[in-house]
């Protein structure tokens, strides 16, 4: 597995991101499923929402929003193509609360 982007966000944030396998994918071939996975697991928590493979399976689009101040999230996408591919990556989200001063 590859961390593929990191990200920093603050706690009140609700952000739309995306991830494009097009370069990865075989002539023909479609993203199937997406699997999401957060470590560690906090309160409030850091959660990915309203994923959403694009019409062309090519991409897919999420929400992430959430967590605790100085915290960094591991989120782990497991995808399955339609030729039975499974591909694991992982980025990283680090939390802070940004005051302006």
């Amino acid at each position: 597995m590859s961390i593929i982007s990191r990200y920093k966000q603050q706690p009140g944030e609700r952000r739309k991101r995306g991830i494009d396998y097009t370069d990865f994918l075989e002539g023909g071939e479609i993203v199937s499923g997406v699997v999401v996975a957060v470590t560690p697991v906090t309160s409030p928590v850091f959660e990915v929402t309203s994923v959403v493979i694009d019409p062309a399976g090519k991409k897919f689009a999420y929400f992430i929003e959430g967590g605790v101040t100085d915290t960094t999230y591991l989120v782990e996408f497991t995808v399955t193509t339609s030729l039975n591919q499974v591909l694991e990556d992982e980025m990283e989200f680090e939390i802070e609360e940004v005051t302006s001063g």
